[in-house]
């Protein structure tokens, strides 16, 4: 047709790029993953909950008041344990993440294994949403009423 751009079954239309221009696993990506294997692999180990060489939250520590991140060390290390009712009671808006997160990762893996470009096509009103979703996550989870969402 005229007009149309044929895709030939490729997801988003992007055709995959010659093997001459893909590049192959650099030491940088395999070092990455290390990294967040070696990251994960300590928060399963050691609970933040009883180990005190974790980052603390400054605003937390200056303040009293909890932010959007608090408890997401805590939720994160019961996750890697399969409990997600106690992950969601540390930090229930990184629970909700997850899954677009996952999404995401899954998404940007996939182009780079078809050889397509790595783009984020993110409108930038979803991340004004997200900006509001955290800042009345943020004010709620401070309010006596919603001490539930509190760490």
């Amino acid at each position: 047709m005229h007009g149309t751009v044929e895709t030939d079954g490729i997801a988003g239309g992007v055709p995959p790029l010659p093997k001459a221009q893909r590049r192959p696993v650099g030491g940088l990506a395999i070092a990455g993953l290390a990294a967040v294997g070696a990251g994960a692999g300590i928060l399963f180990s050691f609970d933040p909950a009883r180990y005190g060489f974790y980052p603390i939250c400054y605003l937390h520590a200056v303040t009293g008041l909890n932010c959007p991140g608090c408890g997401s060390l805590r939720a994160m290390h019961q996750l890697l344990h399969g409990h997600f009712a106690a992950a969601a009671d540390l930090n229930l808006l990184l629970v909700l993440c997850l899954p677009f997160s996952a999404w995401w990762v899954v998404r940007q893996a996939g182009a780079w294994l078809y050889g397509q470009p790595r783009t984020v096509s993110i409108q930038p009103v979803w991340y004004w949403v997200f900006l509001a979703v955290c800042t009345v996550f943020t004010v709620l989870r401070n309010l006596p009423a919603f001490e539930w969402l509190a760490p």
